[in-house]
Formats: structure tokens, C-alpha cells, sequence
């Protein structure tokens, strides 16, 4: 998504709407999203608004008197993490789980690309978002090492954006985890993060590697993965899953993908592949036309994961319709989350009643307001979640750090 909103967010506003409609009319994702930038205290005043809609009398009489942006922020991420907590295991219609990602989506939309955004503020939200983003990473790490996983099951964790940890009983698999959000420390200005501010540094890497078997990586985007994350890997010698050669990504100097362990699939695969004993089928597919981007089926310790990165060829999905059904289906909820939904039902053996939809794309920081997906929109927009009509699978929301366990009969 990223390239695509760049392009949409330079060009005039004629050219803006002229691309919306047609995407309305061809039955695409429209670029015009819902989340409107507001000022800081705007922001403050609609996450007060909505606290008391909900019942959480507390949280609005707190988030009011708060004084500064680092402190409504503060205080909304964490009753939002309480409410997570105490929902873990629910499906997408649990009121907790809802009103807890909806609470957390006010801090994570203060526009800190804003260039009217005071310097005081955007600190604020580097360092409350840096702290929750941080924590979630450390979570999925202590619980990942210490998970023992039953037969016929998997547990995912959600780091962030789309990159899960995927754990079976013997096998472990990182897919699109990246070394975003980093943030700059002033707004108006194209300079390194603040070191302060870079989540992932290189004793992380380590430590993912260590805990998982590979890493698969569906496109060529900074949300999506990392060149230091890919050479983590090569440099120990466990598998690395791409869609295109090394040539095309942004990896540390040196790094060759000659080896064994660099596997590039960049042709359609509509038999398995054995990859360290994980099977994995994939299907090439694009974002934009031009970036290649792989639709996954992996099968981990006999369960099986779909994931589609930021796919734009939904013919490549339909292809999934050939292959063994899929227990867990990972879909960003933006990018015509139906049609991949669809296209794993239609194989044969599908099951409705135990397949798992973990919907994602949710929130990318680094993304400017107006394109930073949020729990909102994914909850009330008919073309995403809020179509009730359309059969669903079980679909289980995850927030940054959290997890699921999938069990397969």
C-alpha cells in the first residue's frame, strides 16, 4: 500500500477524486479512506467522546483532565490493552476486544507527520508509541520461547502490521516482520530516527532468529520486511523465503543470495515446496503491477496459514481455491479482505465453523493519517468487517503483541 498512497497523496485533488471514483466504480478499494487528520487536542476531544459513548466514564473523566498529549496517550493505550486483555480469546464481536483496539486507534492517529504538529507532541507520540510497540515485540518474544505447542495446533502473535511469529509443535515461522515503526523526532524534516526511537536494533534480530526456523517475506516493502532481518537470517544459515532476488531488495552489503537458504519463489508453486519441513505453496502475484508480491499457503505441523500480503492479483488468490484448505487465513482488511476470504472458502474441505480470519494491515505508523488503516474502519466499513451479510469464518482481531492458538481436527 505504501508506494500506491504516496502517488495518491502527491497528486492534485482533481486527479485524487478522479482515481476514487473509478476505483468505486470497478469495485476496488477506494483510496479515500475515513480517518480524517485532526489536531491534537481535536484528537483528545473525539477519543473523550467516544470513552462516554461506550461506557467508559472513567477513562473520559481522566483522558480530560490530562495535561499534555504524553498523558492521554499514555493512559489511552493502556485501558485499551486492559480491555484487550480481558477479551483474549474472543472473536471480533466481543464488545471488550472492539472498544479496546478502538480505544488504542485515537493515540496511534495523532498526526505526527503534520507539520503544524508541535515538537512537544510528536515527542509525546514517539514516546508512547515507541513504548507499546517495543512492548509488544518483547512480549511475543518471552511467550514465543516458552510456548509449548500441542499436536494438530499452531499459536500465531501479531509483532505488528502483518508480521506474525507462527509457532507449531516443531516448527517456527517469522513472515513479513519488519523493523517498523521508527519515528522522527521533528516533523518537518527528512533526517534519521532518533535513536531513541528505533525499535528494532540488532541484539532483536538475533533473538528472532533464534526463536524461529525462517523467515518468509511476501513483497518489497519497508512494512513488510527488513534487509537486516533477511541477512540475520542467511548469516546463521536458516531459510529465507522471497518473492524476487536480493538484487531488488535493500540489504547490507555483502549479503549474497546464492546460497541455499536464500529460496526466491517468484514463479507460481501450486504444488508444495518442502522448506526445512514446512510445505509452503505460493502464487505470484503483484501490488501496483509492479511490485512482486507472493500469496501464501504454508502448512506448519499439518496446520495450515494463508497469508496475501498487500496482493493486488486477486486471480493469484483464486488460485488457493487448488490447494488443501486453509485452517488460518492472514488478510489486510483494506485490500479486498472478501475476495481472499472467498477464495480459501472455495476449496474443498473448507470449514467455516473452525477457520480462523486474523485481519491485518491495521495501523502502519509510518503511514500519513489519511492512509493509516485503523480498527475503525475495520470494524464499520461494509467492504471490510462491517459487511454482516457476507459469511465470515471465525474472525479473531489481534492487537500488537497479542496471540492466538488455532487447533486443527
Amino acid at each position: 500500500m505504501s508506494k500506491v498512497s504516496r502517488i495518491l497523496m502527491g497528486g492534485k485533488t482533481t486527479r485524487f477524486l478522479l482515481v476514487a471514483a473509478i476505483c468505486v466504480a470497478a469495485g476496488l478499494p477506494s483510496a479515500a479512506f475515513d480517518w480524517k487528520a485532526k489536531p491534537v487536542d481535536a484528537l483528545k476531544a473525539d477519543l473523550v467522546s467516544y470513552a462516554r459513548e461506550i461506557g467508559e466514564t472513567n477513562l473520559a473523566d481522566r483522558v480530560e483532565k490530562s495535561v499534555g498529549a504524553a498523558e492521554w496517550m499514555r493512559l489511552a493505550i493502556g485501558r485499551g490493552t486492559e480491555l484487550l486483555k480481558a477479551s483474549e480469546g474472543c472473536d471480533f464481536r466481543d464488545k471488550r476486544r472492539e472498544h479496546g483496539l478502538r480505544i488504542i486507534d485515537y493515540p496511534l492517529h495523532f498526526d505526527n507527520y503534520s507539520k503544524d504538529a508541535s515538537l512537544e507532541d510528536v515527542r509525546a507520540f514517539n514516546e508512547d508509541v515507541y513504548a507499546y510497540c517495543a512492548s509488544a515485540r518483547d512480549r511475543v518474544f518471552a511467550e514465543v520461547a516458552r510456548a509449548k505447542i500441542p499436536e494438530g495446533q499452531l499459536r500465531l502473535w501479531r509483532i505488528y502490521n502483518m508480521g506474525f511469529v507462527i509457532k507449531g509443535p516443531r516448527h517456527t515461522v517469522a513472515i513479513d516482520v519488519t523493523y517498523l515503526p521508527q519515528f522522527r523526532d521533528k516533523p518537518d524534516r527528512r533526517c534519521a530516527p532518533n535513536k531513541d526511537f528505533v525499535i528494532w536494533k540488532p541484539e532483536d534480530w538475533r533473538r528472532l532468529v533464534e526463536l524461529t526456523d525462517m523467515f518468509v517475506l511476501t513483497h518489497p516493502h519497508d512494512d513488510h520486511y527488513c534487509g537486516k532481518g533477511i541477512a540475520a537470517y542467511l548469516a546463521v544459515g536458516k531459510p529465507v523465503v522471497l518473492p524476487c532476488g536480493l538484487d531488488k531488495l535493500k540489504v547490507p552489503a555483502g549479503v549474497s543470495d546464492a546460497g541455499q537458504n536464500c529460496i526466491v519463489l517468484a514463479h507460481d508453486n501450486p504444488e508444495p515446496i518442502d522448506i526445512g519441513g514446512v510445505k509452503v505453496w505460493n502464487f505470484m502475484g503483484h501490488q501496483g503491477k509492479k511490485v512482486p508480491c507472493n500469496v501464501y499457503l504454508m502448512e506448519i505441523d499439518g496446520v495450515r496459514v494463508a497469508h496475501n500480503g498487500d496482493n493486488s492479483a486477486v486471480e493469484k488468490e483464486k488460485m488457493l481455491a487448488k490447494c488443501p484448505p486453509a485452517d488460518v487465513i492472514i488478510a489486510s482488511t483494506w485490500n479486498r479482505v472478501r475476495a481472499m476470504v472467498g477464495a480459501c472458502a472455495a476449496t474443498p474441505g473448507f470449514d467455516r465453523s473452525r477457520s480462523v480470519l486474523i485481519p491485518s494491515h491495521e495501523n502502519e505508523l509510518t503511514h500519513p493519517v489519511s492512509n493509516r488503516e485503523s480498527y475503525w474502519e475495520m470494524y464499520e466499513r461494509k467492504d471490510r468487517l462491517g459487511g454482516r451479510p457476507f459469511p465470515w469464518p471465525q474472525v479473531r482481531p489481534l492487537g500488537y503483541g497479542e496471540s492466538v492458538a488455532i487447533g486443527c481436527k
